[in-house]
């Protein structure tokens, strides 16, 4: 059966237990809300599949637990991790600071070089804010990662934090496959610029595929 997509990330959602984490997947997987809190036990997962950048991208989205005794299950589940997604609740001051303790499972169980995003989640509530959203600008900035205010309960801007997510991931991707064919290309005395004047990934990828056969032949 022929795939369809063109690739596939995993996603983790990770925070602290009551920030949103299952409301914004929801919000994002079927733009739904659900009013009632049941705190998620373990490990949950949706799809969706995107349209970016004219390739279909399939998001597999998982939701792990946010509370302390779960954390243990949550850990084998960063490896293979694409992109990773810190929640806060801006009503929760503890929840912003423990921020930086999942900062640190990341560094501690997720591959180097995953892409990662700061989301201070319930931005409708306004009038019982406690985290400023300077403050979720000033974290992002120090870790180096990008920074939004969503709101899954009045679908603020939760399509934007996945859809920019998305598209960083597959610009390092297709960066990291650039570099290799840069090596390759170095490795077979071939002028790179001749492939690369084409300014098109899927002719190099082709001519990496012909150089291949002709390997064989011989």
């Amino acid at each position: 059966m022929a795939k369809t997509y063109d690739y596939l990330f995993k996603l983790l959602l990770i925070g602290d237990s009551g920030v949103g984490k299952t409301c914004v997947l929801f919000r994002f997987s079927e733009d739904a809300f659900n009013t009632t809190f049941i705190s998620t036990i373990g490990i949950d997962f949706k799809i969706r599949t995107i349209d970016l950048d004219g390739k279909k991208i399939k998001l597999q989205i998982w939701d792990t637990a946010g509370q302390e005794r779960f954390r243990t299950i949550t850990t084998a589940y960063y490896r293979g991790a694409m992109g990773i997604m810190l929640v806060y609740d801006i009503t929760n001051e503890k929840s912003f600071e423990n921020i930086k303790n999942w900062i640190r499972n990341i560094e501690e169980n997720a591959s180097a070089d995953v892409e990662k995003m700061l989301l201070g989640n319930k931005c409708e509530l306004d009038e019982k804010r406690q985290v400023s959203k300077e403050r979720g600008e000033q974290l992002a900035v120090e870790y180096g990662i990008k920074f939004i205010e969503t709101s899954a309960k009045a679908s603020i801007r939760v399509e934007d934090a996945f859809f920019t997510l998305a598209r960083d991931i597959k610009a390092k991707m297709e960066k990291k496959l650039v570099r290799k064919l840069e090596v390759l290309f170095i490795y077979l005395d071939i002028d790179s610029s001749k492939i690369i004047q084409f300014n098109n990934l899927i002719c190099a990828l082709l001519f990496m595929k012909l150089i291949t056969s002709v390997h064989k032949m011989n």
